[in-house]
């Protein structure tokens, strides 16, 4: 499969449950209560291919680049950061529910704890990251690393 959008490192879900999730990545209360499934990049974006989107505390489509920075160090430190395996590698999560373009997206996409994210612009190669997570509000997601 192949994915593009946001993604955040697995060290900031592993071992939450759904209602954790929703919060710290900045989901509508609910949007999991079908389950998820989180699946994990198996090659990481390049220069070109993301662009760094701040914090879910900010919503993505809420999020401008603070002036004064330089979009170049912060993609290299980025980059640096990532990897394929383990708790620093890149994972989104794919409600059962899909988006819907009839909800506002400040509704379906509330500000959330904070976790960091960063916008894939192409579609790249994605394996699932755990069993399918349901069970809401309690289920968790057990990484497979």
């Amino acid at each position: 499969m192949k994915e593009k959008g946001c993604f955040t490192q697995d060290k900031y879900i592993a071992g939450r449950s759904l209602k954790e999730i929703e919060n710290i990545l900045g989901f509508q209360e609910r949007r999991l209560s079908r389950g998820a499934i989180v699946v994990a990049l198996i090659e990481l974006p390049r220069k070109g291919q993301f662009r760094v989107a701040g914090y879910t505390n900010v919503s993505l489509h809420n999020f401008e680049m603070p002036k004064g920075l330089d979009r170049n160090v912060l993609e290299k430190n980025a980059m640096e950061q990532w990897e394929l395996q383990g708790r620093n590698r890149l994972v989104k999560v794919k409600p059962v529910i899909e988006h819907d373009p009839t909800i506002d997206s400040d509704i379906q996409y509330p500000h959330a704890y904070g976790a960091p994210q960063w916008e894939v612009l192409v579609d790249l190669p994605c394996i699932q990251a755990g069993d399918p997570v349901s069970g809401y509000p309690d289920g968790i997601y057990r990484p497979r690393y």
